[in-house]
């Protein structure tokens, strides 16, 4: 698609008249004007969009180019281009009914302006064309989009925003920023702290640098990290008291509620400070991950029953009793290896599936015998497999392979 834009756009560049005067770099760029609008409820002006990287967009009715280049538009109009703070506007002459189509065509989602004469006041003489207007409001570059099938106005986009970033978030980011902030303190008054921190997090990496918004979401994350920093602050308080069972719970949630805050890796410090001092706090800690641990072995062991994979849930039910006696999932592993043990057809595949290590081997050793001329070596490994797990299928098999040797 890049391929056939870069192509097309090169036959126009050769084709199409070259511009003789544009407006001046470093010119504050006159307001626009148009009779009719689409894609915005209110006609649009330069001076309200201070802050951000403005791309006008001209094209004009009588030249095919404008359309050939609507897809580079789209993609600037992409998020690609609205999180790094650039708006941009498409401004024709065309009046509704010749543009229409077209727009609908291309899916056309930027601001439009129609029935425009801006292009006279920008001096602009040929078509389609780009004003870059910096975050100040003075022009920056103009050109021609599709030279070097766009490359060239991709590194002026990226030179105006190295050299004068946008203050002010792009409104279709700042409605998710806004969006994001709501539900985080929605999540702050349900105390679902993990929540709240992980949407405010969300909106401050949206929201621009220097955009009140911005400092309207690193309040919301100074909030509610401080209500970690307050946890952290009990935490140390219940190690003078000797409450360990609270110190870990406490660390714990913080560690899990504000991943990769600072506030969570001083919940990380303090807890491994005080692992290291007081016993106690390590015996806890050990049992509640032996008790995730043996959760989690219980979960797959459950899945495992529930697409028939017997054998595989028995054995992890049998490392939960084994290796996790004392925690809450020992208690259902056993009670559902009871369950298993009564059920003789699931038993059956349990026995075949811890046999099936062993007798695999044992099988294709014998097959190897078989096949070197060998045949009372084979006969000897299928008696051991037939002795040693008689009720199973691969027995079964030691008996059909015996049967056939000479």
């Amino acid at each position: 698609m890049r391929v056939w834009i870069a192509i097309t756009l090169s036959v126009l560049y050769l084709c199409g008249p070259r511009a003789l005067a544009d407006l001046e770099k470093g010119t504050y760029a006159p307001d626009i004007e148009a009779k009719d609008w689409k894609n915005t409820d209110e006609p649009l002006s330069l001076h309200e969009l201070r802050g951000m990287v403005v791309l006008l967009f001209f094209w004009v009715s009588w030249h095919k180019g404008g359309e050939h280049v609507m897809p580079m538009m789209n993609f600037i109009n992409s998020k690609f281009g609205r999180s790094q703070g650039v708006f941009l506007i498409g401004l024709t002459d065309a009046d509704r009914t010749r543009v229409d189509k077209m727009l609908e065509k291309e899916r056309v989602l930027f601001p439009v302006g129609m029935e425009s004469k801006s292009y006279e006041e920008y001096k602009l003489t040929s078509f389609p064309r780009v004003v870059i207007i910096d975050p100040q409001g003075r022009v920056a570059w103009t050109g021609w989009p599709g030279d070097k099938g766009g490359e060239t106005l991709f590194r002026e986009v990226q030179r105006v925003i190295a050299e004068t970033p946008p203050t002010r978030t792009h409104p279709i980011e700042a409605a998710e920023v806004r969006r994001n902030l709501a539900e985080a303190r929605r999540a702050l008054r349900d105390e679902n702290y993990r929540e709240a921190y992980r949407k405010a997090m969300a909106a401050f990496n949206r929201a621009l640098t220097g955009d009140p918004l911005k400092t309207e979401c690193q309040d919301m994350l100074d909030l509610i990290e401080a209500l970690g920093r307050d946890k952290v602050a009990r935490a140390e308080q219940a190690v003078d008291e000797k409450e360990f069972d609270t110190v870990v719970t406490l660390l714990r949630e913080v560690q899990r509620d504000y991943r990769g805050s600072e506030v969570a890796r001083e919940a990380t410090r303090w807890l491994k400070l005080v692992q290291k001092k007081h016993k106690e706090v390590a015996d806890l800690i050990k049992e509640q991950e032996d008790e995730v641990t043996a959760n989690n072995l219980l979960a797959a062991a459950l899945d495992d029953l529930r697409a028939r994979k017997f054998g595989e849930a028995y054995v992890k039910l049998e490392e939960i009793l084994a290796d996790y006696s004392s925690t809450q999932s020992a208690t259902k592993a056993r009670t559902v290896l009871d369950r298993m043990k009564k059920n003789q057809d699931m038993m059956l595949h349990v026995k075949d599936f811890q046999a099936a290590a062993e007798c695999t081997s044992l099988l294709a050793q014998a097959r190897g015998y078989e096949r070197s001329g060998r045949p009372n070596k084979a006969k000897e490994l299928y008696l051991i497999i037939i002795e040693k797990h008689g009720d199973t299928v691969h027995a079964d098999e030691a008996r059909r392979r015996l049967a056939e040797l000479p």
